[in-house]
């Protein structure tokens, strides 16, 4: 509620009822409050009828400027290749001299987010009608920064021509790493700095903007007849659009005297005395590591040491500068009976719902690097080829990419109608269920993703077809059909048990076809001219995949235990899902078959303290495919358990201590690939380990 009244008038309107005008504001939210109140005398018995509007005015603008950097390193031995009978479950011998390792630090940023959401809200309170209306903007822009705020986002040091072996070879790490130089066979300490040549450094700015608009009116009417009907209508309008630019800048290091990536010791006047004198995470020894501050330094005082890969960085920027807007415009329509004494409770509608999506991104067109006399047929060299333009990497780069030259327009109309209904078995036990529509439409990169098109002087072909995001894919839809029952107990506490059942429809899957009119008219492609290629992208996969699951959850206060032990709360949960079909798309993938929580708790006037554990089922990621990859090998997040405790310490009526300390048993986060022949041991492919959090502090109510 606004927090004072800064002006306030009271008159009688023209039938001679009370009015008042109040002016509100609300220092806490940045809202200004208009209130406007009236009275109407209703003619049957003369009482005075009340009515509200409210006219609200609001603000919210925020500033987020944050420094992080990741002060670890990442060391990657690549062994590169292994002959056939080069490796065992338990080790592995790489080929000599083909190997390398890669040693990564850095990572530091500035990242800049500013928000403004200003918004115009009404609201009318009648006797008969009760209306809202609302019209909001907001702004939103979130830019990342490295080397103007003094960071790189990377530093990266290698050696190269060596042997990489592993023996040993557990879940976590091989227990024996060894690394010989090919040129003297000797071994190699890979986690001293001065056994690398420094590499590259890397710089990857980054700005996005949003812009959101919201318009809504909605309208609701109660008739109080022998069966009570509530209707609601409404029209809705929303409107995102985002803009992204970024580059991705790689300069490798030559040094004084224009070979230093390849002079092994060259990374070691770039030490982190500091960072370097930590231990390594599972057994591995104190890695040292390149500081990126002064890397950085070096790098600004000794920009002719270092060459821009300019091909790369035009790419990184034409590819990552990306424009879509989708506009959605709904009318709905819904009513709320109560029937059978008021046990029986209805509540149903439908929503129309018009969606147009414009966007733009990047357009490969290979032909344009082509030489063409002045009918624009190919000149021809003496073997029959197309004589090319450009040969140099960046200048065919500027040609035949060009930054949002794939624009594309997509409009589909849908419906969604629901019912919801709920019944009183009893005082305290509830029946609930539930069908509805609902939709699934691609993200805006499947709209300005962009396109890639073939060489047309060189034939059809794998190599030579049309690449491109579907513009014209439909949403998928999923017909749900759900049902609860709500048991509530004496007191404070219910248990709750609920079933459903969700059919997709058009899920997302990759294609090859021929062309036609009508897909090449999504880009303006002309068919006379691109009708003979094939096209490279997604569809909607024809049939139904169905999921299905249940959950019962339970919480009650034992309001029944002695005095001396009252206050005490319990609750769990489980829900169980699975879908019932071959995988579509991403569908049945990163799905939890089974997961759960449960905790307990105690109040006291003085104090609290819970505790919370979750658990959850093995979580499949997707398939891994590849050379020498049997089928059925999957990426997963294996199942694990967390527990937290959380508490407060009333020192004052208005004055606590709190604390909180999640996953307090440091359950780590857990990668794994694997098939049905992959070893135990062999499973494991991440770990990242973040410790337990433990959050101590004070809070007051002043």
């Amino acid at each position: 509620q606004p927090t004072g009244t800064l002006v306030g008038s009271e008159r009688q309107n023209r039938r001679g009822c009370p009015a008042s005008t109040k002016i509100l504001w609300d220092s806490r939210r940045d809202v200004l409050y208009i209130d406007f109140c009236h009275y109407a005398r209703n003619r049957q018995n003369s009482q005075l009828l009340s009515s509200v509007s409210r006219l609200c005015f609001g603000s919210l603008p925020s500033t987020c400027v944050s420094s992080f950097s990741s002060h670890g390193t990442v060391v990657v031995f690549n062994t590169v290749q292994v002959q056939p009978g080069g490796f065992t479950p338990f080790s592995t011998r790489g080929v000599a001299g083909a190997g390398n390792l890669t040693l990564t630090a850095g990572n530091g940023r500035v990242r800049e987010n500013r928000v403004y959401l200003p918004s115009l809200t009404w609201r009318h309170d009648g006797p008969g009608w009760k209306m809202e209306g609302a019209v909001g903007r907001g702004y939103g822009t979130n830019l990342y920064r490295d080397t103007d705020k003094g960071m790189l986002l990377t530093v990266q040091a290698r050696r190269t021509n060596v042997t990489v072996n592993f023996d040993d070879i557990a879940a976590t790490r091989p227990g024996v790493i060894t690394v010989l130089d090919n040129a003297t066979r000797t071994a190699i300490d890979p986690y001293r700095l001065e056994n690398y040549a420094l590499n590259q450094v890397t710089s990857n700015p980054r700005d996005s903007a949003d812009v959101n608009f919201t318009a809504f009116v909605n309208a609701r009417r109660d008739f109080l007849w022998r069966v009570p009907v509530t209707v609601k209508a409404g029209l809705d309008f929303r409107q995102s659009q985002r803009d992204i630019e970024a580059g991705a800048y790689t300069y490798s290091f030559r040094g004084a005297d224009g070979r230093g990536n390849t002079t092994n010791g060259s990374a070691a006047p770039f030490l982190d005395p500091v960072g370097s004198l930590r231990e390594g995470p599972y057994g591995f020894p104190a890695i040292q590591f390149p500081d990126y501050k002064g890397t950085l330094d070096y790098f600004r005082a000794n920009p002719s040491h270092f060459v821009l890969d300019e091909n790369a960085a035009y790419r990184a920027s034409v590819n990552q500068s990306k424009y879509a807007q989708e506009g959605v415009s709904a009318v709905y329509l819904q009513g709320d009976v109560a029937l059978l004494g008021q046990r029986l409770r209805l509540n149903g509608g439908v929503r129309v719902e018009q969606t147009n999506i414009e966007a733009e991104g990047p357009l490969t067109d290979l032909a344009r690097n082509v030489q063409r006399d002045a009918a624009g047929c190919p000149l021809l060299d003496a073997a029959g080829r197309p004589l090319v333009i450009a040969t140099d990497a960046l200048a065919i780069s500027q040609l035949t990419l060009l930054a949002r030259a794939a624009r594309v327009e997509k409009e589909y109309l849908r419906y969604f109608p629901r019912l919801n209904a709920s019944y009183n078995l009893r005082e305290n036990l509830i029946a609930r269920a539930a069908v509805y529509q609902s939709i699934g439409a691609p993200n805006f990169n499947q709209y300005a993703g962009g396109v890639t098109l073939p060489n047309t002087d060189n034939p059809p072909g794998p190599n030579n077809r049309i690449a491109v995001n579907n513009v014209g894919i439909k949403p998928w839809t999923a017909t749900s059909v759900k049902f609860r029952l709500e048991y509530y107990f004496e007191g404070v506490g219910q248990i709750t048990a609920g079933v459903f059942r969700r059919d997709y429809k058009n899920f997302f899957g990759n294609t090859v076809f021929p062309a036609t009119p009508e897909f090449l008219s999504l880009y303006a492609l002309d068919p006379g001219e691109y009708g003979t290629y094939d096209v490279s992208t997604q569809y909607n996969v024809p049939g139904t995949v169905r999921s299905e699951g249940w959950d019962v959850s339970y919480k009650q206060a034992l309001t029944f235990l002695p005095h001396w032990a009252r206050g005490v709360q319990v609750f769990g949960n489980y829900s169980s899902r699975r879908t019932k079909a071959a995988r579509l798309g991403s569908l049945g993938f990163n799905e939890i078959p089974h997961s759960g929580a449960w905790g307990v708790s105690l109040t006291r006037p003085r104090f609290n303290i819970r505790v919370n554990a979750t658990f959850r089922d093995d979580q499949n990621r997707g398939e891994v495919t590849g050379n020498g990859i049997e089928p059925n090998t999957y990426n997963y997040t294996p199942a694990h358990q967390r527990l937290s405790l959380l508490g407060e310490y009333y020192v004052w009526r208005r004055f606590a201590l709190f604390a909180n300390m999640n996953n307090i048993t440091d359950v780590p986060d857990d990668g794994e690939t694997y098939g049905p022949s992959t070893p135990a041991h062999a499973r494991l492919r991440t770990r990242q380990r973040f410790g337990a959090l433990w959050t101590l502090g004070v809070k007051g109510t002043f």
